[in-house]
């Protein structure tokens, strides 16, 4: 009986013995895949942080920057902020005629004047860049009349009555009338397509001299 007991025991014992030894194994074998599985995590880590940090080097070192083209853009553009794309310089005679019963007066001035025609403020046009930084896109503000002026006169002949006199409000309102007069033939004959075309072209030319490789004006 006490044979059996002991047997018993002995068996019990290789088992437990057996079962430490299965439970060692299989904790190394979960210890050799957790330590491989940490390598590939790390590794993948690596890869992960050296292709993110190469992808940014080309990135910044060869595509160019919208930001950095908007600025270069404005800048020249802020170099002709009044943009005058026309001009035109007319000579024009003007007579102030008053008569009465008693007599007339008369006052003749010659003038010359000069009209400008562009762009009062080139920074507010509108910019897009696109293909990766080569081409812009620009829409220009409408072109205007920026100045209608009178850059010399004289009195070309005159006759004053006493009784009659020319003052020279009358004068100064006979010019305008006259600047009026002119600058509107000059509407009708296309000076403001002629001033539009003009400032496109010298936009377009200014941007392909600051490195761009298509330039768009409307």
């Amino acid at each position: 009986m006490e044979n059996k007991i002991n047997e018993k025991k002995s068996l019990l014992r290789e088992a437990e013995r057996r079962n430490q030894r299965v439970e060692r194994k299989i904790r190394s074998r979960d210890g050799l895949v957790g330590r491989f599985l940490t390598k590939i995590i790390i590794i993948l880590f690596l890869l992960i942080v050296l292709l993110g940090g190469g992808y940014f080097v080309f990135q910044k070192k060869f595509t160019p920057k919208k930001e950095v083209n908007v600025a270069i853009v404005m800048s020249q553009l802020t170099l002709c902020q009044e943009l005058v794309t026309a001009k035109n310089r007319y000579s024009d005679i003007v007579t102030v005629n008053k008569s009465k019963w008693m007599g007339k007066s008369y006052t003749i001035v010659k003038y010359t004047g000069i009209i400008r025609l562009g762009i009062s403020d080139i920074t507010q046009s509108d910019i897009e860049i696109f293909n990766d930084g080569k081409s812009l896109k620009i829409k220009l503000p409408d072109v205007e009349v920026l100045g209608n002026d009178i850059e010399s006169q004289e009195v070309f002949d005159e006759s004053h009555n006493i009784f009659i006199p020319i003052t020279l409000d009358e004068v100064f309102t006979e010019l305008e009338k006259s600047k009026t007069n002119t600058l509107e033939e000059l509407i009708d004959d296309g000076i403001l397509d002629e001033a539009r075309i003009n400032a496109k072209r010298i936009i377009q030319n200014i941007m392909l001299a600051a490195g761009f490789e298509e330039v768009i004006v409307i």
